[in-house]
């Protein structure tokens, strides 16, 4: 059986600059410092500008969210009687 490759190296000679390793670690820590101010700033202004857009609507977000509700319930009722009403007419047709 053939020696694997990884017990031929001496890994006594692997030794990385650690001045570049920490250079490299110090970018990528500012790096992620600054992505995560520019994440910050880009909820807040969208959030500030669709509250603003919602706000010069006419009739508020919270209103149309009543409506849709109260529309919802209706429908949902009348279902239940077209559905209630079509199972009893079935059911007289099949007696």
């Amino acid at each position: 059986m053939a020696d694997s490759t990884l017990s031929k190296i001496s890994w006594t000679e692997f030794r990385p600059d650690r001045r570049r390793l920490t250079a490299g670690a110090a970018l990528t820590g500012v790096g992620t410092l600054t992505a995560m101010a520019g994440v910050g700033v880009l909820v807040y202004e969208l959030a500030r500008a669709g509250r603003s857009w919602t706000g010069s609507w006419e009739v508020p977000p919270s209103e149309l969210a009543t409506r849709a509700l109260h529309q919802a319930q209706a429908v949902a009722t009348s279902a239940t009687r077209a559905g209630r009403d079509t199972w009893k007419s079935y059911q007289e047709n099949a007696a």
